[in-house]
């Protein structure tokens, strides 16, 4: 199994692609918005735990 195999499972664990076949333009722009939004809380979310395990690696790099 190579590199893309592995993201396209990976991708397919949270349901991507997604197919966009028939959806509208108001529908697709909406769904972008989402994934934006999402994107955006990921980011935040891994900031928070890049910073938390920075603070562990400290603590036990004495």
């Amino acid at each position: 199994m190579n590199e893309d195999d592995l993201l396209v499972a990976k991708a397919q664990e949270f349901g991507l692609p997604r197919s966009l076949e028939g959806m509208s333009v108001d529908s697709l722009k909406a769904y972008r918005t989402a994934l934006e939004q999402e994107i955006a809380s990921v980011d935040h979310a891994l900031s928070h735990r890049e910073g938390a395990l920075a603070g562990a690696q400290a603590l036990f790099k004495s």
